[in-house]
């Protein structure tokens, strides 16, 4: 009996989190609602590196692409987004860029460089998901700034899922960003549910 598909054409974009488990579970979360989608993900990336047609991650990449069919490795091309929204012509993009832009002191740049993908994705007709940076140790300190940027930038244009939320780190283990630790996979699987759950609401 065929899959009673419930959602048209879903782009998905990411940093080392959709790289890891959490990525992964929401890629298969959503191809349980449309025949078609893309995931695009890439350790250390901010927008961006989406728009330099000379960026590489040097840790760790994944791409799916509509037929299931997916291509990983440690370094690599970033996608261009321009090109990825033309190819694909998504009703949907969700994309979990926020974690990288703690290492960026400026708000305005911060800010100004997640505008620029929320502009080009509502230029396309596409429907704006954007997730929030998840809990972690180490940039505990950020999280608060992170966040209030990320909303800030994304305004009323896309619908903001909170992951700070719906995640916890533990204060032994782990890298202290990653959810790569005993129990760690088990908190990103539930935040890909959960961000999953808010984006067919």
């Amino acid at each position: 009996m065929p899959i009673p598909y419930l959602l048209g054409s879903i782009l998905f974009v990411g940093d080392s989190h959709s790289v890891g488990p959490f990525g992964q579970a929401l890629d298969k979360k959503l191809r349980s609602v449309s025949a078609h989608v893309t995931t695009a993900t890439y350790c250390g990336t901010i927008v961006n590196d989406f728009y330099r047609t000379d960026a590489k991650t040097q840790c760790g990449y994944l791409e799916i692409d509509e037929k299931g069919a997916s291509h990983k490795g440690t370094i690599g091309p970033v996608a261009d987004f321009r090109k990825l929204l033309e190819k694909t012509r998504p009703a949907h993009v969700l994309v979990a860029l926020a974690t990288n832009y703690s290492g960026y002191e400026n708000d305005t740049f911060v800010i100004n460089d997640m505008k620029k993908m929320v502009n080009d994705i509502i230029a396309s007709g596409a429907q704006c998901f954007w997730i929030g940076m998840p809990t972690s140790r180490t940039l505990k300190s950020q999280h608060e700034r992170i966040s209030k940027l990320t909303k800030k930038a994304v305004g009323s244009q896309c619908t903001y899922f909170d992951s700070f939320s719906v995640t916890s780190y533990p204060e032994i283990g782990g890298d202290g960003i990653h959810f790569y630790f005993p129990g760690g996979k088990e908190v990103a699987e539930n935040w890909a549910l959960r961000a999953f759950q808010a984006f067919i609401k």
